[in-house]
């Protein structure tokens, strides 16, 4: 992130090492196909009721917890497939099921369900969707957004790498991408955040502020680099899992001026 003869230290390093890969790592915080939308979701001004999505590639499993005409808890599933429409839409049956009463012996034979109309679920954007369905010619149609249950610990150190595409550098070449490995260092409390990385020498420091909406976190940061470069830091779609964690960051390099865009894969190890 400092300069090394009028470059950018990232881009210094593609020319120094020739690592040139393009998605080496691929879009770490997605799925083979989209923004994973797996999580929970609602309507913050009608609590009450919401649905969760299971994401696995192209292909989204919906559970949608909801009310009868009687007012009675019930629930209806679908099982939608990627349409290819822009933005990414996922379309196709829904269900609903009936079985046998908690409380006694399960019967094989009570457990049916059928088809009472379809779903389609629209990503607008990473945290914000559109959910449509009917169920026996009723159609419903309800803007939704992530359901946040708590916000993830990132506290850790990691192993990581990052793969990344730096554009607009004012001195040649003007664009590049590369992968490196990352020591990291993360302290969190709260909402305010703290990365440390090392990178071949190079030690960068990253502080700013937690937010998260539902499953997804975002890191908004300034940095300072041992080696005299700053600027500013925006890591977005950031999943937790046990001992390891995904994101996408965005970096804006004051010195020369490079805007760097990639993807960050990281894990404690054991």
């Amino acid at each position: 992130m400092q300069t090394i003869k009028g470059r950018c230290l990232f881009v210094a390093r593609i020319l120094i090492f020739a690592l040139v890969a393009v998605g080496a790592i691929g879009n770490s915080w997605a799925t083979s196909e989209n923004t994973d939308v797996s999580d929970i979701w609602w309507s913050p001004a009608e609590g009450g009721w919401g649905m969760q999505l299971v994401n696995t590639g192209s292909f989204v499993f919906a559970t949608v917890f909801i009310y009868g005409t009687d007012g009675k808890p019930t629930w209806i599933t679908g099982e939608l497939g990627k349409t290819g429409a822009e933005p990414d839409t996922f379309a196709g049956a829904a269900y609903v099921n009936a079985g046998s009463y908690f409380g006694g012996p399960w019967n094989p034979a009570a457990a049916t369900y059928r088809q009472v109309g379809t779903m389609t679920f629209v990503l607008n954007s990473v945290n914000a969707g559109q959910l449509t369905y009917s169920v026996d010619g009723v159609v419903v149609n309800k803007s939704v957004q992530r359901q946040l249950l708590t916000h993830d610990d990132y506290a850790g150190d990691y192993k990581a790498y990052l793969t990344e595409t730096a554009t607009g550098c004012s001195t040649p070449p003007s664009s590049v991408s590369v992968t490196l490995p990352v020591e990291m260092h993360i302290v969190q409390n709260g909402t305010v955040m703290s990365q440390v990385w090392k990178i071949d020498g190079e030690t960068v420091t990253f502080t700013g502020a937690y937010a998260q909406v539902g499953r997804m976190g975002r890191f908004d940061s300034t940095w300072t680099s041992s080696l005299g470069g700053s600027g500013t830091m925006s890591m977005v779609q950031m999943t937790n899992e046990p001992y390891m964690f995904m994101a996408r960051f965005s970096l804006q390099n004051n010195v020369p001026g490079c805007q760097q865009i990639g993807e960050l894969v990281g894990v404690i190890p054991r």
